[in-house]
């Protein structure tokens, strides 16, 4: 089915509208491979009778299906390697310290004690790689009084059908050898059949939630990490100071931010204060005294 510039142009400004993705006029390929099922599920006779059909019903179901349709969901566990060697070396005991004064200052405090942030997290592997190194770590900190449970850990993601997959934490033999040594599959997995399932330790450390950045999502509460990466890359520039503005409100003082590889906050904001470990950088919110 052929896709004409008249309805690319409709299309993808009513997908911006949806959920702020930015689709280039040299990508039409992703709206017409991406969206034909959907236009013959709906006995649509073009990619024009279709945008009339969901721009005039505005039907959740059908917009859903649409986001789940066009977002890109490409993850693997420990993905790019040296941000997770920097959360584990500088990240980690640093959370560990504040675990500590927290609790020593709220003695009768509940819940986690810091709160990590997993934003755009598709089917799961960022934030179960994090659990996996949260785990390890308050394993070997006990003595310390640092378990796991204090440490919260969101993940959201615009996609409903990327969540599924990530709460069922169900992966096929290649996406565990994507990332996963042979000890962590061993160790935070079980085999059922062709796939692989997520230890229900692991699981319960993560609370899913379903969140369109585009959307105010300030409400979600404050966070002393937050990693939101490749997330910014598909939206337009207002719409990521938007969003950057959000995260550094959220951040607790001397909380950091993760982006993707290539992305940074050039011509976005100037108020974080930029952190080089290795090869990561970090943004960290500035704080006279970082908890």
């Amino acid at each position: 089915m052929e896709l004409t510039q008249q309805e690319f142009v409709r299309l993808s400004d009513y997908i911006h509208s949806l959920c702020g993705i930015v689709i280039s006029s040299n990508k039409t390929y992703l709206i017409e491979q991406r969206l034909e099922p959907l236009v013959a599920d709906m006995d649509c006779r073009s990619f024009g009778e279709f945008y009339e059909k969901v721009a005039q019903s505005r039907q959740p179901e059908i917009e859903q299906e649409i986001i789940d349709a066009i977002t890109t969901n490409e993850t693997f566990f420990f993905r790019d390697g040296h941000p997770f060697v920097t959360f584990k070396e500088q990240i980690l005991p640093q959370l560990g310290k504040m675990v500590r004064r927290r609790k020593a200052r709220d003695m009768s405090r509940k819940g986690p004690s810091v709160s990590l942030w997993s934003a755009g997290s598709s089917t799961g592997q960022e934030p179960y790689s994090l659990a996996m190194l949260i785990h390890e770590y308050a394993s070997a900190n006990r003595h310390l009084n640092i378990y796991k449970e204090d440490f919260g850990l969101l993940a959201t993601d615009i996609s409903s059908a990327a969540l599924s997959r990530a709460m069922a934490g169900e992966y096929t033999e290649m996406e565990m050898k994507r990332g996963l040594s042979a000890d962590r599959m061993e160790g935070y997995f079980r085999k059922n059949e062709r796939r692989w399932v997520i230890n229900s330790d692991i699981r319960e450390m993560i609370e899913f939630r379903q969140i369109n950045l585009v959307k105010p999502f300030s409400s979600l509460g404050g966070f002393d990490v937050i990693l939101c990466r490749n997330v910014l890359i598909y939206f337009d520039n207002t719409t990521r100071k938007r969003m950057v503005n959000q995260l550094y409100d959220m951040l607790s003082e001397g909380g950091v931010l993760i982006l993707g590889a290539t992305e940074n906050l050039y011509a976005i904001t100037d108020r974080f204060e930029s952190v080089h470990y290795g090869k990561t950088l970090l943004y960290r919110k500035p704080a006279e005294d970082t908890e």
